[in-house]
């Protein structure tokens, strides 16, 4: 079969799953949802199409959570071998930040920022549908690969060389959001991650002796920032600096934290300036899976708290409380078997509470069915190995020390005095000069 053979029978196959998307009786209602909680329900067809695709890809219905994908394959009769294999193929596409270093007569070499792999791919429509996009500016893709080939489903969005730094912060904020993008079609990157997570792993243990550490927010930066040097410079920190940082909060409830809710484009801002910014007081876990990396997690004590008391009811937020775990996809199936094996009770008073009768492997298949599927590794470890977090780190906090600096007089600090930079940290662990 040619090239433009193949092009046209994928654009059939795609077009027949749209088809499906907006005439199926168990889709189309959850699709017209879709569009009128993104306030696009009157657009145009020509735009409904194109917001049919990141629907089809990010979107799983009925109790089985099955992918639009599976629902089509169920209620399409006389499906080819060659659609299913197109249709497998398409399940496993992927949407991510791409560079564009080439423009091709059939498609474009791209550099995926987010798992720094160079792609060429094909385009099913005419190039002269792209003019004025040229090498260096940046593309936000979705391709997919089927028999050694890339092909490209859409571009949503081109943005000029210019805008780097933006685009750098949308990379590496699509990397907290599915950090398994970062290596999944890496294999080079994936070892690297998982030497990174066993080497951690070893310190964390023998930083904290132990693998789970209970502080709350206004300690918690100074925790991590103590590990972190550790790690970078192999210096182990005083017992007396870790202890000091470890702090209980009076009463374990749990409420919703409005600081969480921040956008990509000032998100590195707000991580350097940390928990400790936050206005009110929370517990937090930083917990290490020696098989997934760091977590660093608020209210993870309180759930505990909840399978400790004699009366759950006495935890402020219960409910909300266990459902947040069990709902947010950057809290894996493993956290939730490691408070499952720390407390007997767990199921037992889970499903009193949900009003369920899960076992625990139906209750992860329900609510952490990708983390069950597959390995997914922390944020915070992806982000460890990542170079544009890097380099973005390192240019957001030059400017940060360079505007808290400014007018500083550091000549009577004391090394274990608190930073005058306001940083939380103490002298030596700051801004005196090593």
């Amino acid at each position: 079969m040619s090239v433009i053979e193949k092009l046209s029978t994928i654009s059939e196959t795609i077009t027949k799953l749209m088809n499906f998307v907006v005439n199926n009786d168990i889709v189309k209602p959850d699709f017209n949802e879709y569009l009128a909680t993104i306030s696009a329900k009157n657009q145009r067809n020509t735009n409904i199409n194109a917001l049919i695709i990141p629907y089809v890809f990010e979107r799983r219905l009925t109790k089985e959570r099955k992918t639009i994908i599976q629902l089509f394959e169920e209620n399409t009769k006389d499906i080819s071998k060659q659609e299913k294999e197109i249709l497998k193929s398409l399940s496993k596409s992927f949407s991510s930040v791409f560079e564009i270093r080439r423009v091709l007569s059939n498609g474009f070499e791209l550099y995926n920022l987010v798992n720094e792999k160079m792609y060429k791919v094909l385009s099913f429509v005419k190039m002269n549908n792209f003019r004025g996009i040229t090498p260096g500016q940046f593309a936000l893709c979705r391709i997919f690969e089927m028999k050694n080939e890339f092909y490209l489903i859409e571009i949503t969005n081109v943005l000029s060389s210019i805008n780097k730094e933006e685009v750098y912060k949308y990379a590496i904020a699509k990397i907290i959001e599915k950090p398994e993008d970062a290596y999944e079609d890496n294999e080079k990157k994936q070892e690297q991650i998982e030497t990174l997570v066993k080497n951690f792993g070893i310190k964390f243990k023998e930083c904290f002796n132990t693998n789970e550490v209970i502080t709350t927010n206004i300690y918690a930066d100074n925790l991590i920032n103590l590990f972190n040097a550790y790690c970078d410079d192999g210096i182990m920190p005083d017992k007396e600096d870790i202890e000091e940082n470890i702090k209980q909060v009076e009463n374990n409830r749990y409420f919703t934290v409005s600081d969480f809710k921040n956008s990509y484009s000032d998100f590195m801002e707000k991580s350097l300036e940390g928990f400790a910014s936050h206005s009110s007081t929370y517990d937090i876990g930083i917990i290490y899976d020696e098989e997934l990396g760091l977590f660093v997690l608020p209210f993870y004590q309180t759930l505990c708290k909840i399978y400790e008391a004699e009366d759950y009811k006495t935890v402020q937020g219960y409910k909300d409380c266990i459902k947040s775990f069990l709902e947010n996809d950057k809290v894996p199936a493993n956290i939730i078997k490691r408070i499952a094996e720390k407390y007997n009770n767990f199921m037992e008073r889970t499903n009193e509470i949900l009003q369920t009768n899960y076992t625990l492997d139906e209750l992860l298949n329900y609510y952490k069915q990708d983390s069950v599927e597959k390995k997914i590794y922390s944020s915070a470890s992806v982000l460890y190995a990542s170079k544009i977090f890097e380099e973005m780190m390192n240019t957001v906090t030059v400017k940060e020390e360079q505007k808290h600096k400014e007018g500083i007089d550091y000549s009577n600090v004391g090394r274990n005095d608190k930073c005058p930079c306001g940083s939380g940290k103490k002298y030596k662990n700051c801004c005196m000069p090593r």
